[in-house]
């Protein structure tokens, strides 16, 4: 009898167990300690939901095209943040496809292969920025993660306007309400938002003044100033507008403009903001503590670019970006993606067995486990001496290169992200040395995954590099190029 009773209640604890971890802990956190060697974990959760995580690049391809997996419920709180406009929250459909081909349009690969000149002017003027205060007090402390941040926000507005954009005010704000976000927004609001949306408005209020505040100059200053050149560039800014019905021409700083538009334009230099700052940092902490790469590291570039990244005016393949960025990738801030699923589905596992999905499960998307499982694939590519580094992340290579996630809702800021990076740290890692105020800086798993402590480290200029041998690889500089199974728990 005892036994029966134990067996009765072993099922609704253990549902019970899986909802109180699931509401407990971000799933960047979980995803990192499921058992080795599966490649989908189900976990049954109250109510008869199903939480999986997949960790199989081949099955996060069939569900990423699965219109039945959706943002859904699961991002309402965010939602409440950042706006229902915000193009990285919004739900498969109409609205959703025309922003998303007006953005894969303007920065799509060319695009940005066109802009690298753009790019790696501001990656010096960041850079000597940085060594002009390095000189003038070489004993205090300079905030990486603020001047990391302008150098994208210059990066960024450009991008999106065509023209010089000054956000500088704007920066504190944007940092302070990504650290209210990690404060506010955790995984209980977010499933409690999720089964009572009317409760949404009443979290996380500090985050979300700020995304206002970031949103009413942010927004407005990008689409006043991409409004300036409606007679010679097309561009994002401009598209935002005409969609909304609004004449460029007749744009002041004074003129009224509707929410969705300041909401499409702030989020969206917001959502690489977010995410390739991190990655940066986690880049540059990666060589703090493994010196002998960095040396190597710089020998590397002191062949491939000895003029720095001032001449650069495409991103080929080369030993420094080969080594670069493999390093760059596995320090992505996207731990996981997590997708509701709207409408009954199913697919097949990695052990060729069809899985039932229901309205109302999730499903979690292991992003960081498997892009650092396919680094071997991704040193294969770059082996093959791409004449374009970018092109490495075409969708033909989606299920090699899953940092950006794969399907509808794949990244279409990718190429940027990768392009500004590369080129910020080729140039600050040959001029710069950096030695952080606090050494062994914690990862804060969470919304994205980031370094926690103080960004703050003092910095010395390096002596100018002397180059490489008269042969040296310079494929950068025009026009010359170089020579398992699945486990439930019930």
């Amino acid at each position: 009898m005892l036994n029966s009773l134990c067996n009765t209640l072993s099922g609704p604890i253990t549902k019970a167990s899986n909802a109180w971890q699931t509401i407990s802990r971000h799933p960047t956190q979980t995803v990192r300690e499921l058992r080795a060697g599966l490649d989908t974990e189900i976990r049954e959760l109250p109510g008869g939901v199903q939480l999986m995580y997949v960790r199989d690049p081949q099955v996060m391809q069939q569900l990423a095209a699965d219109r039945a997996l959706d943002r859904g419920n699961g991002v309402t709180l965010l939602r409440s943040i950042f706006g229902q406009d915000a193009p990285f929250l919004m739900s498969h459909g109409k609205a959703h496809s025309r922003i998303a081909g007006e953005f894969n349009q303007h920065f799509s690969r060319s695009k940005i292969e066109a802009l690298i000149p753009e790019i790696a002017t501001r990656a010096v003027r960041s850079v000597d920025l940085m060594c002009e205060a390095a000189a003038s007090a070489p004993e205090t402390p300079v905030d990486l993660g603020d001047l990391v941040q302008r150098y994208l926000f210059d990066v960024g507005a450009f991008a999106i306007t065509g023209r010089d954009v000054n956000l500088e005010d704007q920066v504190t704000v944007f940092r302070d309400g990504v650290d209210d976000l990690h404060r506010e927004a955790s995984m209980g609001k977010i499933a409690l938002a999720a089964q009572c949306p009317s409760a949404a408005p009443y979290m996380a209020k500090d985050a979300r003044r700020k995304a206002q505040q970031f949103r009413d100059a942010a927004g407005r200053q990008l689409l006043v100033e991409g409004a300036q050149s409606h007679e010679t560039h097309d561009t994002f800014a401009l598209k935002i507008l005409k969609r909304h019905r609004i004449d460029a021409a007749g744009v002041t700083a004074s003129t009224p403009l509707p929410e969705p538009a300041l909401v499409e334009a702030s989020m969206s230099l917001a959502a690489s903001l977010f995410t390739t700052a991190n990655m940066i940092e986690r880049t540059l902490d990666h060589f703090q503590r493994h010196p002998s790469e960095l040396r190597g590291l710089r020998t590397l570039i002191a062949q491939d670019f000895p003029d720095g990244a001032k001449s650069v005016t495409r991103l080929g393949g080369c030993p420094t970006l080969n080594t670069l960025l493999p390093i760059l990738l596995a320090h992505t801030p996207v731990g996981v993606v997590a997708r509701d699923v709207v409408k009954p589905t199913s697919f097949i596992d990695s052990d060729k067995q069809r899985r039932e999905l229901r309205p109302g499960d999730a499903v979690v998307f292991d992003i960081e486990g498997m892009q650092n499982h396919l680094t071997p694939q991704l040193a294969r590519d770059l082996a093959d001496d791409p004449q374009s580094i970018l092109s490495l992340f075409d969708k033909r290579h989606d299920a090699d290169r899953p940092t950006f996630f794969v399907g509808w809702n794949q990244c279409p800021g990718r190429f940027l992200a990768v392009a500004d990076s590369l080129l910020w740290l080729v140039e600050s890692l040959s001029r710069l040395d950096f030695s952080p105020v606090e050494h062994d800086r914690p990862l804060e798993r969470g919304i994205v995954n980031r370094l926690g402590g103080s960004s703050k480290a003092t910095v010395r200029a390096r002596p100018a590099p002397t180059g490489g041998p008269a042969n040296s690889a310079i494929p950068m500089l025009e026009p010359a190029r170089s020579v398992k199974r699945v486990v439930t728990q019930s």
